[in-house]
């Protein structure tokens, strides 16, 4: 997936750059589209020389420093900056590994990127017996800027003024440095926003379930339009869906429309709470997914009825439907802020449990065997939680993969740390999937199952 997403690029290109063939390219000529802020054209390969390497990383920078774009080989321009003609380049694994070393060498810090090979099946092969195409350079707008190019043993910072490039001021550097670390602190502060809402719509009363939450808010944010259109598609994506990774559990059955967000739970009659599962997913990427969290003495509560009422306050949350829940919630979180709003860039993650109180003493456990569950520490139960926090690239989290799982387990081993558990043992930060650890002969098999569709490797330590 490529992580550069732009509503107007793709309506330029007629299509996702994902999807980018040379037809699509051939069409930018006929229409006699023109070069932009976002679209950048060069007739020829990049050369060897000094003075080409650097404009290569000037090239990038720019982009990555402004608002991202397209850097496209192999299109000839007019003096007005219009394709005219796609001759087209000669392409070559080799050859996008030397520019990729080009840009790691001469920009600081080295920003996303993805470099496409786009064969032309019209030109065939050049003299050389060279494959021709098109080499697509796609550089997202990168919450990293000021990226800097080495010149002449000195640091540039390059930006995009319309279809040019040109160099920042002194004043301007230091006020871009100054933008970068305001903007994760606006991150953090967004993410204790929407969780304070997420929060203040679920159903938590004395005899409701916890709640396990996942919160995400994109470094980029996106800009998603709300209308009849969008919220209509939504209802379709929802409505009697199961977004959990287990079929036992809960299913959408409402869908509303919020202060520019899009509203989902599991109520299936009128309540102002959300019940079994939520989802609120904002219009500029951000958003919380709430699962209930199964509380494992809700079944002691049930079959001794002598229990004590001190005994009945405890809540023993079931380590390996946390685990499931932080999967999920990331993977839907992040499918909402790349594909909905094109959101991008890191995402800062989170996840907590709620409520933790002293009204409710909670620990973490499990009922291996179907036996009574048991607390997995020996220490007393906690009456305060902190929420786990991480950042993981917003395109790793927005499919299933081995990079999911790796973001999903530092999440979760850090939940469980807080209750004592050093390390929670579903999933391993080396994005694997331990089976022994998923107790639940249901949800193992079903879990298994997802892992080896979406090549996640199991093992059985």
């Amino acid at each position: 997936m490529v992580a550069l997403r732009s509503r107007r690029l793709e309506s330029v290109f007629g299509v996702q750059l994902d999807s980018l063939a040379f037809h699509h390219i051939h069409a930018l000529v006929a229409a006699g589209v023109q070069e932009s802020f976002d679209l950048d054209f060069k007739l020829t390969l990049y050369g060897r020389s000094d003075a080409d390497k650097r404009s290569l990383a000037s090239d990038v920078a720019a982009l990555a420093n402004t608002g991202g774009g397209v850097i496209l080989l192999g299109i000839e321009e007019d003096d007005q900056a219009r394709a005219t003609n796609a001759p087209g380049v000669e392409i070559s694994d080799a050859e996008v590994a030397r520019m990729r070393q080009v840009i790691a060498s001469l920009v600081a810090p080295m920003p996303a990127l993805d470099i496409l090979s786009v064969p032309d099946k019209a030109a065939g092969v050049g003299e050389a017996g060279a494959e021709q195409g098109f080499i697509v350079v796609a550089v997202p707008r990168s919450p990293g800027a000021p990226h800097a190019v080495l010149v002449n043993d000195g640091l540039r910072f390059p930006m995009r003024n319309g279809a040019t490039t040109r160099y920042l001021s002194e004043p301007e550097v230091a006020t871009a440095y100054r933008n970068r670390f305001a903007s994760v602190q606006r991150q953090a502060e967004r993410m204790e926003q929407i969780e304070q809402d997420a929060i203040g719509n679920l159903a938590v009363g004395d005899r409701d379930q916890p709640w396990i939450v996942v919160s995400l808010v994109p470094a980029l944010p996106g800009d998603m339009t709300f209308s009849r259109e969008t919220f209509e598609a939504f209802q379709q994506d929802y409505m009697g869906r199961q977004v959990t990774l287990s079929s036992h559990g809960p299913s959408i059955h409402r869908t509303r429309v919020g202060r520019r967000r899009l509203l989902a739970d599991g109520t299936s009659s009128y309540d102002p709470e959300a019940r079994w599962i939520s989802l609120e997913l904002h219009g500029d990427g951000a958003g919380a997914f709430s699962q209930v969290a199964f509380d494992l003495n809700e079944r002691r509560r049930r079959e001794v009825p002598s229990t004590t009422d001190e005994e009945q306050r405890f809540q023993i949350i079931s380590d390996e439907w946390m685990a499931a829940g932080v999967v999920a919630g990331l993977l839907e979180l992040a499918r909402h802020a790349r594909d909905r709003t094109a959101a991008g860039g890191e995402a800062l993650i989170r996840a907590q449990l709620y409520p933790v109180s002293s009204e409710r003493p909670t620990t973490i456990g499990h009922a291996r065997g179907y036996g009574f569950p048991e607390s997995r520490t020996e220490e007393h139960y906690r009456t305060r939680a902190e929420p786990a926090e991480a950042a993981a690239s917003l395109d790793d989290l927005a499919q299933p993969s081995p990079q999911l799982v790796q973001a999903a387990a530092l999440l979760l081993d850090e939940l469980g740390q807080a209750f004592g558990v050093p390390e929670m043992g579903q999933l391993s930060r080396d994005g694997r999937v331990r089976r022994p650890y998923w107790g639940s002969s249901t949800l193992r098999g079903e879990i298994v199952v997802w892992a080896e569709k979406n090549g996640i490797e199991i093992i059985d330590e």
